[in-house]
């Protein structure tokens, strides 16, 4: 039985925009996110031990993130199943996006 080819994006974001990039990417796959453990996962991992947190959409594609965090960035993988370009390429500038800016929540 032939498995589907499987993206990967690697790189690092600021700590402060981990809900944002989060929030996007379950917008780009069409899924409802409960964000509940995603920061209590994230502040258990430490990229210096080589511990990484996990955290899966099973969106459209599915979508599987593992975080490792330092002091003020967190390290992340993104994986999908199968082949989705245009979904790599939106992931691909907002994983850059996110470590080249520091995103701010918009002033109600």
């Amino acid at each position: 039985m032939p498995t589907e080819t499987r993206g990967t994006m690697h790189g690092w974001i600021w700590r402060g925009n981990l809900l944002p990039f989060v929030e996007t990417i379950a917008d780009l796959v069409r899924y409802r996110l409960d964000d509940s453990g995603l920061t209590a996962g994230v502040e258990s991992s430490d990229a210096d031990n080589d511990l990484w947190f996990t955290f899966v959409l099973d969106g459209q594609p599915r979508v599987e993130m593992h975080f490792a965090g330092t002091d003020d960035q967190v390290l992340v993988d993104v994986e999908l199943d199968g082949t989705d370009e245009s979904f790599e390429i939106r992931a691909a500038l907002l994983l850059d996006l996110c470590s080249s800016y520091r995103l701010t929540p918009e002033a109600s």
